[in-house]
């Protein structure tokens, strides 16, 4: 018998790793709601986690510029610096208009002046409606399955408009909760329990960006789902949606913005590239910053819903593992003491869910 062996052969590859120089990265937002509004400067990196980015302010962010935004007219506001790359704006009647122009100028300190593209903010309709649907069947993929808030709204058809919304709020959670006093027993299972077993909890998840140009549809109504709030157990949802007129420079950056974050890694998915917004060197305008410097309308809405249509089976099956033992408001992050409501949602719109 002869055996046929083949050696395994290993070689060790070290590939090339690209040293790129840092590039400013800016990102910065002027409305026609009142300020302060917040621009945030840092310089771009190694691929980091949150946690580390937060303890390498030295490095990364920028807290040495002088920075101003001003707009057609002579008005102007400087932002002070704050925390973690950010500064906010010192004028209180300092308030983005509709029809003026607004520019973003940063100083650094090391004598470089870097220029926003002039951004001319346009009016944006108001939201017309909210229709609310359940994803009982789970075709978003989200889990627990939530609640999905779509915006109505009509395009004013007088001209090329480009929007974008975005979308935050509060969700009921439900824990083992904790004894009502002293003396009684101790919560034995998830359902027991009524003390410090409910509380709203903050969704801290990225807010989704949704963007839309009316280029095919010039005055026709606007129907886009921009929200999904998690179904954990029964009680209210708050949510606040906000409407943002963009710029085409603006629309543009969050096209290719989406595009990249987006990707799933499959082979049709698009290259990755930086994403190069509408600032530039002063004196080298082919030196571009990363990020984008936007002025906008806004309309925002807040509402507070209430489904009535909830199974508690369906709920037991779906969320009840992430029912988690102890007090509500102090297991979940973010979270709320028992039975408070959100701050600021006084006067919401209530739309009851059957």
């Amino acid at each position: 018998m002869i055996l046929l062996f083949q050696a395994d052969c290993t070689k060790q590859v070290k590939p090339p790793i690209r040293n790129v120089p840092p590039v400013l990265v800016v990102q910065g937002l002027i409305t026609t709601a009142p300020g302060p509004y917040t621009i945030n400067l840092s310089y771009s990196g190694p691929y980091t986690n949150s946690l580390q980015a937060t303890q390498q302010d030295s490095i990364y962010f920028v807290s040495d510029a002088k920075v101003v935004i001003k707009d057609n007219l002579g008005d102007s506001t400087t932002c002070t610096y704050t925390s973690l790359g950010n500064y906010t704006s010192d004028s209180a009647q300092f308030t983005g208009t509709i029809g003026r122009t607004y520019t973003l100028v940063v100083y650094l300190s090391n004598g470089q002046v870097y220029l926003s593209k002039p951004e001319t903010i346009q009016a944006v309709p108001p939201i017309d409606s909210l229709s609310i649907g359940y994803d009982s069947a789970q075709l978003t993929g989200i889990q627990p399955p939530p609640l999905i808030v779509t915006i109505n709204t009509h395009d004013p058809g007088n001209g090329q408009r480009y929007y974008r919304w975005s979308a935050s709020g509060y969700y009921p959670r439900k824990s083992w909760g904790s004894p009502c006093a002293l003396n009684d027993p101790p919560c034995t299972d998830p359902y027991v329990c009524t003390c410090g077993a409910f509380c709203e909890q903050k969704n801290t998840a990225p807010p989704a960006v949704t963007i839309f140009s009316n280029q095919l549809s010039q005055g026709q109504e606007i129907i886009d789902p921009v929200y999904y709030s998690p179904v954990y157990w029964f009680g209210i949802h708050y949510v606040e949606i906000d409407q943002y007129s963009l710029s085409l420079n603006s629309y543009q950056f969050w096209e290719q913005y989406l595009e990249q974050t987006d990707r799933t890694g499959s082979i049709l998915d698009p290259l990755p590239s930086p994403v190069i917004g509408n600032m530039y060197n002063a004196a080298d305008s082919t030196d571009l910053a990363l990020g984008i410097f936007s002025a906008s309308d806004v309309y925002k809405e807040k509402v507070i819903l209430i489904p009535f249509f909830l199974q508690e089976y369906e709920l037991e099956s779906v969320a009840g593992l992430d029912i988690v033992m102890g007090d509500c408001g102090l297991v979940y992050p973010n979270a709320l003491p028992d039975e408070t409501a959100p701050p600021a949602w006084d006067g919401a719109r209530v739309i009851n869910i059957y």
